[in-house]
């Protein structure tokens, strides 16, 4: 009896204190441990902006201008027959031919096509040079259209001043300055005509080489080459000295 009773005082003294002291750590861990951050996919944001529709939209895709050059190796009588092949694929991927020559063709096809051209040329024959080209013109288009957007403002308003003119003087010399905004207007329209189509049309430049061909090594001069060869030698042996 006096044993079962010292192990119950045991137990009481040493078991209790320990769970209580673990279950306490539980408790300051859980509450110390930082929340875990919310999931990519729960996340939601939800616009405060109150200027939406303010900032013009940027297009950020580059404008480029393809230019290719093509060297293809052929003879004289066979130039003709690819030359015709060539337009005819130029104009069924909806092209045209810009300039031909006796051996060379300049063609223009929409720019999605350029890489269809281009390869096609490349499949006729031999290649004996080719270069192709991606031209970045994006910051001297989006500077030509902002040029002509103050170009054109600056028009609405001296046309405005126009109206008001209070003499004759004033209105000579606003139509002085309305005359010079004009001619700069249509200069930046035609700048920017000129981009449009080479960034909307791709160029291909295509010429044609003959095959190069050596003499045979087994080549003999005739009578009157051998008299000239006979020249050379004595020359050379007369004035030129090892």
């Amino acid at each position: 009896m006096h044993k079962l009773s010292f192990l119950i005082v045991v137990v009481v003294f040493v078991f209790v204190p320990f769970v209580v002291s673990c279950s306490s750590m539980r408790s300051y861990h859980a509450d110390t441990m930082p929340s875990p951050a919310p999931s990519a996919q729960t996340v939601e944001i939800k616009s405060t902006d109150t200027t939406e529709g303010m900032v013009p939209n940027v297009n950020t895709s580059p404008l480029l201008i393809y230019t290719s050059n093509i060297t293809l190796e052929a003879k004289e009588d066979a130039v003709k027959e690819l030359t015709g092949k060539i337009v005819d694929k130029t104009k069924g991927l909806g092209g045209y031919m810009s300039q031909r020559s006796s051996n060379a063709l300049v063609l223009r096809v929409p720019a999605k096509e350029f890489s269809t051209l281009h390869d096609f040329v490349k499949s006729l024959g031999q290649v004996k040079y080719e270069n192709v080209v991606a031209q970045d013109v994006t910051m001297q288009y989006t500077d030509l259209k902002i040029r002509l957007d103050v170009q054109t403002k600056m028009l609405t308003r001296y046309q405005d001043l126009l109206k008001k003119a209070s003499d004759v003087k004033e209105a000579v010399e606003v139509e002085r300055e309305l005359s010079r905004i004009t001619e700069r207007l249509e200069q930046l329209k035609g700048q920017i005509r000129y981009y449009d189509s080479q960034i909307n049309y791709s160029t291909v430049n295509v010429s044609f080489q003959e095959p190069y061909t050596t003499l045979a090594k087994d080549t003999k001069p005739g009578p009157l080459g051998w008299v000239f060869y006979g020249l050379y030698v004595g020359i050379k042996w007369l004035f030129i000295w090892d």
